[in-house]
């Protein structure tokens, strides 16, 4: 499930984003409180900015009614830690009503403007099923958001893991960005793949790898399904190839007779093929 919230002013990395809960709490018992559940999806959009700038994932959560603040402040103590009790959400909140807390932590940070005419609802959360929060999340990634600041460092199968989740929930009409921005500018995705692969072209006798002049190797990453076709950025679609076998793909007979995520078998121009491929 996923959400839209909307804050006023939201802070600029993930540990802060994630260090303490984050509440709301109301006179009536709006809908999301029984709604958000761990897991879920939740993207925030900053009122300052005019965007959501941060995609998070609920790690905890409760809801519950109270009498007063203080009733209010000593339960999300005791599930969640301290709170900032000198912030609007809980000064400006009503004296007794419905709270709703949870805890979150950042997958990534973008850059989606606000739809024009577009007002958030009086408290402040939509529906991911809303009309106007499905074509505001299939908006393009920004050019600033790089991968980096979502995949952490380590060996290149654990980076390939941890951005195979992410790939998979990016929804299909931002792919093309995606693309762009990973297998065309050769980000961790791709360096990753290549390492593993040892920088060979993966089609059966081939393992073509073209040394560049200032050091290292030249090698591309193909998709088995194209992105045209409704192709996904994720293990088990991602394939290295050298530039020959990379056009033979893209323009060649092509039929997949089998293709698993860590296998694919098919055939090339009439050429018969089995190839293993990096597994999640």
């Amino acid at each position: 499930m996923k959400f839209i919230t909307s804050r006023p002013k939201l802070p600029p990395s993930a540990a802060e984003m994630a260090d303490g809960p984050w509440f709301n709490m109301w006179r009536k018992q709006y809908w999301p409180i029984n709604e958000l559940n761990i897991d879920a999806v939740l993207y925030w959009y900053e009122s300052a900015e005019k965007s959501i700038v941060w995609r998070t994932i609920v790690e905890d959560v409760d809801r519950f009614s109270y009498d007063s603040k203080e009733e209010a402040k000593r339960k999300i103590k005791k599930r969640f830690g301290e709170i900032d009790d000198k912030q609007s959400y809980y000064t400006e909140a009503p004296s007794q009503g419905f709270c709703l807390v949870f805890k979150v932590k950042s997958l990534q940070r973008l850059n989606l403007p606000k739809p024009d005419e577009f007002k958030f609802p009086q408290q402040g959360w939509l529906s991911g099923e809303h009309e106007i929060a499905q074509k505001w999340l299939e908006m393009e990634i920004a050019d600033d958001s790089t991968l980096d600041e979502i995949i952490p460092d380590g060996i290149p199968i654990e980076r390939l893991r941890q951005l195979n989740n992410v790939m998979a929930g990016i929804p299909s009409a931002r792919i093309k960005k995606i693309v762009s921005q990973t297998i065309r500018n050769d980000t961790i995705l791709v360096k990753a793949l290549k390492d593993l692969c040892h920088f060979s072209c993966q089609f059966p006798n081939c393992n073509v790898r073209i040394p560049k002049k200032d050091g290292g190797y030249y090698i591309e990453v193909a998709h088995i399904e194209p992105v045209s076709e409704g192709g996904r950025s994720v293990l088990g679609n991602l394939l290295v190839l050298c530039p020959n076998h990379h056009k033979e793909f893209d323009y060649g007979d092509l039929e997949i007779i089998e293709q698993t995520i860590d296998y694919l078998h098919g055939k090339l121009n009439g050429e018969e093929f089995e190839i293993s491929l990096p597994s999640a």
